[in-house]
């Protein structure tokens, strides 16, 4: 007999978007990914739970940049779920320990990517891009999941020329810009 499989729907809840704090959930019933963490962790578990999502079911952390609104948390995360990893780039990761006073221990969690070249955490092929920001080797994330195609990058000034490929194939797309007063009139 032929087993019929439904796909895996896709999820994305946002937790903080803003200089006040950046973290979301992106993945399936399956478990996925936090983009970010820089909302108060406690926050974070008990929005998971109240959505169904057992934290247990998070792989990792894919971080964007090395800025304080977007890891503020991310140790404390971690620590608390030491099955977690942190997923960034290595000038991500010596951006971070030149920027912020976090706990040198991240590095035990750190897991290396690089930009154009496709990573798979649980059933989610995530791919980092180039963005346009003034942190250290910042990203954004085209996030593959069955016939989804999610793109999420933050604090862009300008969409970069692979941004604009990986937006151009989404289904989704988050989108958040820095702030510009000249922009804007």
């Amino acid at each position: 007999p032929t087993v019929l499989r439904r796909q895996s729907r896709l999820r994305f809840i946002s937790f903080g978007s803003g200089s006040s704090g950046n973290c979301a959930f992106i993945g399936s019933e399956h478990g996925g990914v936090l983009v970010d963490a820089g909302v108060d962790a406690e926050h974070v578990t008990d929005s998971l739970k109240a959505n169904g999502i057992d934290p247990k079911s998070i792989a990792g952390i894919i971080l964007t940049h090395d800025h304080s609104d977007h890891l503020r948390f991310a140790y404390t995360l971690l620590r608390a779920n030491r099955h977690m990893a942190l997923y960034c780039t290595p000038r991500c990761l010596n951006g971070i320990f030149r920027r912020s006073s976090i706990s040198r221990r991240i590095r035990d969690y750190h897991h290396p990517i690089y930009k154009e070249i496709p990573f798979t955490v649980g059933d989610l092929t995530i791919t980092a891009f180039e963005t346009s920001h003034d942190g250290t080797d910042n990203v954004g994330f085209a996030i593959d999941l069955g016939e989804n195609h999610f793109v999420i990058t933050t604090d862009t000034g300008i969409i970069t020329e692979r941004a604009d490929y990986y937006m151009r194939r989404a289904n989704y797309i988050m989108l958040e810009s820095n702030y510009d007063s000249e922009m804007l009139e």
